[in-house]
């Protein structure tokens, strides 16, 4: 068992330094989102697509141990939980598993707070870019001269003109 908890706390502390990792990447991709800097945009997708694939294999490695500890308890893989291997009164390591289940937790609130500002932000470019190109087509499409006395002359127009003469 001591074993097993011990690769348990190697996973979850790698699992954690990635999550830093990734919340620093996600960070630096707000940033260049402020400041409209494309090719750091993209070298922090590129970073961001990295992690998560690294995530992935810690989950499944975590996933693995947490199936191997359940057999060994006799128990559902649901029951078998940080919080609840840190009651153990046989547990060891018990102090690190309470520490890094906390920084997980922190950590991914963090995230996710990110992953809303990203959001947020993305979306308001998107609505900065819909109004531009509205306007770029209202100002370059056909449309009317509006002459004094009401006459309208049809003409194709690099812009909107209303009367004639200032």
């Amino acid at each position: 068992m001591a074993e097993l908890l011990g690769e348990l706390l190697k996973l979850l502390q790698d699992e954690t330094a990635v999550y830093r990792h990734l919340l620093e990447i996600m960070e630096r991709e707000r940033m260049a989102l402020l400041h409209s800097c494309r090719t750091e945009i993209e070298a922090c997708t590129a970073g961001r697509s990295d992690l998560i694939g690294q995530l992935q294999v810690l989950e499944r490695q975590r996933s693995e141990v947490v199936q191997r500890l359940a057999a060994l308890f006799g128990c559902p893989v649901a029951d078998v939980t940080v919080s609840r291997l840190t009651r153990m009164p046989q547990a060891p390591h018990r102090a690190a598993l309470r520490k890094v289940r906390g920084e997980l937790w922190g950590l991914m609130a963090q995230v996710k707070e990110e992953n809303r500002r990203s959001e947020a932000l993305w979306r308001h470019i998107g609505e900065l870019l819909r109004a531009a190109y509205g306007t770029l087509r209202g100002l370059t499409g056909h449309g009317f001269v509006y002459h004094r006395g009401g006459r309208l002359e049809p003409f194709r127009l690099n812009g909107k003109l209303v009367c004639d003469e200032i």
